[in-house]
């Protein structure tokens, strides 16, 4: 049987036979009846030629290597290069089959016929029912494991820059969020909440067997990370999976405690070339302005506040002060787009499927752009019977212009926040404003100079060889190569460049891992019911980091922007690594497809650990009953109903320096002279956090599976976390990492697929999913706060990501004071004391929901993301509703402060006292609860008569106009409830600090395929 590589989804199809009827004609004489009988008699034995043409429904192209064969007989043969087939039948009343890998099955009765062309096309029950593990595939009907899958279809022409991205909403249980709206920016990804405090808690990526790089390696620019997944093409995507729970994840071992995450590129078949082209172009705009006070206004407020504080009023005339708009300055509407073509094709040798792409997105604020060309090769050949060799290599080049905000007060953002409107953009003599420490917007926009360039070589090369039917041996070896090139220049119209005339940096990190696997797996059976897949195999993978940096100052002239031209120079050079090496094992049972059972471990060694605990053991089992296949069950409406249970143990040794195990020492110098110095403690009994997880799954599938239920509950235990806990100052230092501290996750999952109409012309299909997580930190060695002000408090007994602050309940309408709870009851509000938790970043519930309608030749979609239940911190409020004690720019929600008896307000009088430094109001914790409108898209998909006509050789033409981002539901104040602007840290999540929000695209697209 030919193997099967990389399904993706496709569309159904209904096979159809064609019956040959012979009317017989009354005779008026005997004689010639009889003669007419012998005829026909006599031609339905004779031997028939028959010839035709096999094609694909899909595009069109031909199918070669389809096996043509008469039913009930050996006698067949198999179509050539370019679909075409001959075969000779003993009479009319043969029955030829057609039958293709991946393809329906046909069957159509010969009769008087001597030339049968068919169309075959891809059989989604077949592909829908495989889905990719680690390290192989498996049939969703004997899956024990919690896996969601998200297909090509499903993410297809999205104007997203990364792919992680593209898998926000689209699985039960899995959150994705993004850092901020920059194009190429940080994304969070957690699946079943967060399992680790201090240490990573991303999950895993392996891409076409590739376990991939996914830390933001660049340089910081305050809160705002880039994401390594950006330099994947989504275009070149045929299906990704999440593993969820413990019996799918533990084959990874050490680094799965945070999930799995499998891609699997687009393969060649056994087909004739295919050539498609996509693209797509279309404008982003802000969805959301900063909404800040106007130029009077502002003067108003101030002489406002200065007269509560019994002080001068600082402007004579309000009425007539300069209004600028600073967000106009900055903010635009920019361009995105995309252009990919591929070609796709095979036979009995080689498959083979070569891509190329350009991305090209800018952000809604200047300068911020993504710019990304990419080119993909996978090759499979088919050397004999035996032996399959080939390639998955994709290398791609990105560029981001990058620009400061996120929790930056000197980046755009933080200039149009903290900048008066009352300012004009350049002064008397045409020079920027200046104001105070923070940068004028338009001048952080235009004047700085900060590039950064990444070249991406992801690829394989393996080789399968088949000792016996069922038994392959599998040898890969793989490589991820990130080579990051980033150049600065602040000149001297800038704060940051005017105070050391000029100032530039550059500096090139380089990051490769490889990996060597080998596999040996074996599918057999013992007698007709009892059906195992095994696999054992070994894993050996190093990475290395190198960083190389330059830096100078004091520059001639601005038209000098190198290093080597500066007078001031600096260099410095660091680098790491770590290793790990495995061995695993996994067992598949099932019998009669009906009882089933998974058994997986896996043991791994890190370099990153202590030298009493570098080896760590994963084991996991789970358990199936497909109660659907039991003689008893005799509902006729439910076509599946399958029981599922697991358990098992995963690790996580990301969040740790490569050496955190050892004692370390460092250079130094001394005057003049060189020498070292203690770096860190060691502590040889460092070892991985530990995650045990339950997860107990249903599975129901009604009315011949057009209507399907998927149910998890799970309970994640991480015991042994990785946190620097406090020792004695007689050591020499405060800290010292250790494993100490308990987190715990508990959670719902549920969705839903529905084909709720199935017709010729009409079809409607449902995809919903919903999911809750609990997350609790159960142990600490003690508590503690994080962040700006301190305003995350972690402590045992709450969830992470808690919002520490003073909890205002009003304000006395006849004073204008705030009022705040008295936390510890004594009778006075005590800032230093009276703080409590207010609420947290973490949702209730969150999920997605996806309508798609086939309506002839038009089809539509409709896709809403939505959370609910999560605290989003408008720390922007903070700073910019300062009632007067800073002379910066105010948000218009300071136009709502007390200002008489009576009034009715969240917004205190301006009055120094009632806005003091130490006072964090609880009023800037906001429900962060939305629903968006994440894409809408129409389509049109051109009549193949159509295109038989312009006669340019096209199978498939297809356009459409989509939407992204279009509409948000939302109680939330700020540019964008979705947004964290501190990625640079694992214990902050849901906080908006000058934070470039999200865009709304409109753009056109086409699809053609030849």
């Amino acid at each position: 049987m030919m193997k099967r590589y990389n399904p993706g989804a496709v569309h159904a199809v209904s096979t159809s036979k064609n019956k040959f009827l012979i009317v017989l004609r009354r005779a008026s004489q005997l004689t010639c009846f009889f003669i007419l009988m012998f005829g026909i008699t006599a031609a339905s034995y004779a031997q028939i030629t028959i010839n035709g043409t096999v094609t694909s429904v899909s595009d069109g192209g031909s199918l070669p290597g389809v096996t043509v064969l008469e039913k009930g007989t050996s006698n067949g043969t198999t179509t050539d290069e370019s679909g075409n087939y001959e075969i000779t039948v003993e009479n009319s009343d043969a029955i030829l089959v057609f039958s293709s890998v991946s393809f329906e099955t046909q069957e159509i009765v010969v009769g008087n016929q001597e030339t049968i062309n068919v169309e075959l096309d891809e059989d989604v029950q077949l592909l829908d029912d495989v889905v990719v593990v680690g390290y192989g595939e498996q049939d969703r009907k004997t899956l024990t494991s919690a896996i969601s899958s998200i297909s090509s279809e499903d993410i297809a022409n999205i104007p997203s820059a990364s792919t992680d991205q593209l898998m926000q909403g689209r699985a039960a249980g899995v959150q994705v969020s993004a850092n901020s709206g920059t194009p190429g920016g940080g994304i969070f990804v957690k699946i079943r909440g967060t399992s680790s405090i201090s240490g990573g808690s991303d999950p895993l990526y392996v891409v076409d067997g590739i376990p991939i790089q996914t830390g933001n390696y660049g340089l910081g620019l305050g809160g705002e990370t880039t994401s390594a997944m950006a330099d994947i093409a989504p275009s070149d995507i045929e299906s990704i999976e999440i593993l969820k729970d413990a019996s799918a994840t533990s084959i990874y071992g050490a680094r799965a405690a945070n999930g799995v995450v499998l891609i699997t590129t687009k393969r060649g078949g056994f087909t004739e070339p295919r050539v498609s082209i996509n693209l797509y172009r279309g404008v982003e705009e802000p969805v959301n302005m900063p909404d800040l006070v106007s130029g009077p206004e502002f003067e108003m407020l101030m002489n406002e506040a200065a007269s509560n504080n019994g002080e001068s009023e600082p402007y004579a005339n309000p009425a007539n002060a300069t209004n600028t708009n600073w967000a106009d300055q900055v903010f635009r509407t920019g361009i995105v787009q995309n252009y990919d073509a591929s070609v796709s094709g095979g036979n009995e040798f080689i498959k083979y499927s070569v891509s190329g792409s350009a991305f090209d997105q800018d952000g809604v604020v200047t300068p911020a752009s993504f710019t990304r060309k990419s080119a993909r090769l996978n090759l499979d050949i088919l050397a004999s019977e035996k032996l399959t060799f080939g390639t998955s290599t994709t290398y791609s080049f990105s560029n981001r212009n990058r620009a400061r905000n996120n929790d930056n007060i000197t980046g755009v953002l933080g200039g149009v926040y903290f900048i008066p409107s009352n300012l004009p953009v350049y002064d008397s003599d045409g020079n920027y404003t200046k104001f105070s420490i923070f940068e004028n917007p338009v001048a952080a926009a235009n004047e700085v100079d900060f590039n950064m360039d990444v070249n991406r070589l992801i690829g394989n090369v393996f080789a399968d060889y088949e000792f016996l039917p069922g038994l392959t041996f599998r040898s890969s070896w793989s490589l991820d190569y990130n080579q990051i090139k980033e150049d600065r220049y602040d000149n001297t119209l800038l704060n940051n460049g005017s105070a050391v005339n000029g100032s530039a940096l550059s500096t090139v990190a380089v990051i490769q891992t490889w990996t060597a696997e080998n596999t040996l797996s074996y599918l057999f059976n013992i007698g007709s019911n009892h059906n195992f897949s095994t696999l054992i195999g070994t894993s050996v993978e190093e990475s290395n980091f190198e960083r190389t940096t330059a830096e100078g100052e004091q520059f001639p002239s601005n038209d000098f922007k190198r290093v080597q031209d500066a007078a001031v120079q600096s260099a410095s050079s660091s680098g790491t690594s770590w290793g790990l090496a495995s061995f695993f094992g996994r067992v598949k049972y099932d019998y009669d497809s009906k009882y089933l059972a998974t058994f997986t471990v896996r043991r791994d060694g890190s370099s990153r650990f202590g030298e009493n605990n570098q080896w760590g053991t994963f084991p996991s089992a789970a358990l199936g009953w497909v109660v659907s296949e039991e003689e008893f069950f005799s509902i006729d409406s439910v076509s599946e109903l399958k029981l599922r249970v697991s358990y098992g143990v995963t690790g996580n040794q990301s969040g740790i320096s490569n050496f955190q195990a050892r004692g370390l020492w460092g250079g130094e110098s001394y005057g003049d002279s060189p020498g070292t110095s203690p770096g860190q403690l060691g502590n040889p009994e460092l070892k991985w956090e530990t995650t045990k997880q339950l997860d107990i799954g249903i599975d129901i599938g009604l009315f011949d599976d057009r209507l399907n239920f998927v149910f998890d509950y799970y309970e994640k235990q991480t015991d042994d976390l990785l946190l620097a806990v406090p020792v004695p100052m007689s050591t020499g230092f405060s800290e010292l990492v250790q494993n100490f501290g308990e987190l715990e996750n508990k959670g719902l999952e549920f969705g839903i697929a529905a084909d709720i109409i199935q017709t010729n012309d009409l079809n409607w299909n449902l995809i919903f999913n919903i999911a809750g997580n609990r997350n609790k930190i159960v142990k600490l060695a003690s508590p503690f706060n994080v962040y700006n002000r301190d305003i995350y408090r972690y402590e045992e007994g709450v969830p992470m990501y808690s919002f520490y602050f003073h909890e205002q309940i009003g304000v006395d309408p006849d004073t204008g004071e705030p009022i705040f709870t008295d936390v510890d009851g004594d009778g006075t509000f005590n800032p230093n004391v009276d703080r409590k938790i207010v609420g947290d970043a973490n949702p209730d519930f969150f999920g997605g929901i996806t309508n798609k309608v086939n309506y002839k030749a038009f089809d539509f979609s409709i896709f809403f993301q939505y959370s609910y239940g999560n605290e989003q911190l408008n720390w922007n409020r903070f700073f910019q509703e300062h009632g007067g004690t800073r002379n910066t720019g105010y948000l218009s929600s300071q136009l709502d402060r007390w200002q008489q008896p009576g009034d009715q307000t969240m917004v205190p009088q301006m009055k120094s006292s009632n806005y003091a430094g130490n006072l964090r109001p609880s009023r800037f914790v906001e429900d962060g609860s939305y629903m968006r409108l994440k894409n809408a898209t129409l389509g049109y998909t051109v009549p193949v008569d159509i295109l038989n006509k312009l006669g340019a050789g096209i199978s498939r033409a297809r356009i459409y106009l989509s939407g992204q981002n279009l509409l948000t539901f939302t109680n939330y104040t700020g540019l964008d409830p979705e947004v964290t602007a501190t990625a640079t840290s694992p214990l902050t999540r849901g906080i908006e600090f000058y934070t470039m929000p999200q865009a709304r695209t409109v753009m056109g697209g086409i699809n053609i395929s030849f």
